[in-house]
C-alpha cells in the first residue's frame, strides 16, 4: 500500500474515535491532516503529510500497516492522539483496511 493510503487509514481510524468522543485535540489533528480537502494526495496542512511521508517507507505491507501507523502515532508525542489510536483494535483496523483497499479511493 502507498504512504497516502496508510495516511488515509490513520485519518479514518482517528475520525471514528472523534465521532464518538469529540476530543478537541484529536479534532484539531484531523483538521490539519484532512486528506480529502484537495484533489491531490496530501493533507489540509501540507506539513502534516510531508512529515508522515518522511517517517514511512513505501511500499507498506498491509499486514504491517497497523504497526507502522502505531509507530507514527507514538512519535507524535501527543497522549490524546495516542490514546485515540490505541482505542482501535488490530482486528477493527484490519476490517477497515480490507474494506478501504477493496473500494475505489485516492492513491
Amino acid at each position: 500500500m502507498t504512504c497516502f493510503e496508510l495516511f488515509c487509514m490513520i485519518y479514518y481510524a482517528l475520525d471514528a474515535f472523534y465521532d464518538q468522543n469529540k476530543n478537541d485535540i484529536v479534532g484539531q489533528f484531523l483538521s490539519d491532516a484532512n486528506p480529502f480537502l484537495f484533489e491531490d494526495s496530501g493533507s489540509a496542512d501540507p506539513a502534516v503529510f510531508e512529515e508522515f511521508c518522511s517517517f514511512v517507507n513505501e511500499p507498506i505491507e498491509p499486514g504491517e500497516s497497523y504497526s507502522v501507523a502505531n509507530m507514527y502515532i507514538e512519535q507524535l508525542c501527543n497522549q490524546d492522539i495516542t490514546n485515540a489510536f490505541k482505542s482501535i483494535s488490530k482486528s477493527e483496523w484490519d476490517d477497515g483496511l480490507n474494506s478501504y483497499l477493496s473500494s475505489p479511493h485516492k492513491k
